[in-house]
């Protein structure tokens, strides 16, 4: 019997005991889990405390992010990231707060042609505790090392975490209410999926965490081409959607974030920041992050757009009021930034 099964018939609250307990630095197993009746601590004797295990752990001698090869009750592997953030109010006294990031299947099914993940094809999708597990396995390390807190959650590692519904929303809530982190600190990232975000829409129970949308070009045909998961209709359905969105989560920190890699000669074209300029326009409250192509991240020729006129796209973003900033790549020299997870040590 798995902790599922054993707790079924337990009352709710015990859940929430287990889960407050996961991120207490002082429990170190369930029979630690002082609030637990000792019949259940001895049935919950033989589950793992963490069902991920540390494979390979690496760090980028340039910004200090760690990436981590994870090993799972199968065998399988699965990477997730651990990046420092200083903000610039912060002295060189202060502890950095971190960003991870977090795989929510092994592999990804979407085949985006400029992402390494994709390549991988799909495994299968991780469990709540496989996601969950992963950002305690950080703050262990963090905890031990006394070198700082996690601060922000992104879902942005391996994985579509709309297609891992059930497990990425309750992976969610344990984050929100046992880990303590607020929503607006948590980010959800989709390549977009037409049901699935009404899904997600329509749920009362989803929690109101951030949302970012891999766009990569409002130009249908051009989407399609380096993007086989995009649908015909699909920009169309994103204005009106866009709407839906605003009104299930109206507070004015609420935006829709717009994530676009930046591909030389292929979606960096003036027609191409027309394209979004106009479709930004009609989605509400949105912010744009471009990103720089990062080198490896695919087996395919792409190139990266020359800095130079990702900033000239930011200026026309934001001269026609839309809130428009650029990456700032991480981990690079270990293969830990956007698109570059494959499960390798590099």
């Amino acid at each position: 019997m798995n902790l599922d099964e054993i707790i079924q018939n337990e009352p709710a609250f015990r859940r929430q005991q287990i889960y407050l307990a996961w991120f207490d630095k002082n429990i170190h197993s369930f029979d630690g889990i002082t609030t637990l009746s000792k019949e259940l601590r001895n049935k919950l004797k033989d589950e793992p405390w963490l069902t991920v295990k540390e494979k390979i752990l690496q760090t980028s001698k340039i910004d200090g992010t760690r990436k981590a090869l994870l090993e799972l009750s199968d065998g399988k592997i699965v990477e997730t990231v651990l990046m420092p953030r200083m903000s610039k109010k912060q002295t060189p006294s202060d502890k950095p707060r971190y960003t991870i990031c977090v795989s929510s299947q092994i592999g990804c099914p979407m085949a985006c042609n400029f992402c390494a993940t994709g390549k991988l094809g799909f495994t299968r999708n991780l469990t709540y505790r496989e996601i969950v597990d992963q950002v305690r396995y950080w703050k262990q390390i963090l905890w031990k090392d006394k070198t700082g807190d996690v601060d922000n959650i992104v879902f942005m590692g391996q994985g579509e975490p709309l297609l891992n519904y059930k497990n990425v929303k309750l992976a969610l809530n344990i984050f929100i209410k046992g880990a303590k982190i607020g929503p607006r600190k948590i980010t959800v990232s989709t390549v977009g999926l037409a049901e699935t975000m009404n899904m997600m829409v329509d749920d009362k129970n989803f929690p109101p965490v951030r949302f970012a949308l891999s766009l990569h070009s409002a130009i249908n045909e051009n989407r399609t081409a380096i993007m086989p998961s995009n649908r015909a209709n699909f920009l169309e359905f994103l204005v009106d959607w866009s709407k839906r969105y605003h009104k299930a989560f109206p507070s004015r920190t609420h935006f829709i974030g717009i994530e676009y890699i930046m591909l030389k000669g292929v979606n960096d074209y003036p027609k191409n920041l027309d394209a979004l300029i106009k479709l930004a326009l009609k989605m509400g409250s949105i912010r744009v992050n471009l990103i720089p192509y990062n080198p490896g991240a695919s087996k395919d020729s792409f190139g990266g757009t020359d800095i130079e006129i990702i900033k000239n796209w930011q200026k026309k973003l934001n001269s026609k009021g839309i809130v428009c900033t650029i990456r700032r790549s991480q981990g690079l020299d270990i293969a830990a930034a956007c698109g570059q997870l494959a499960n390798k040590n590099k």
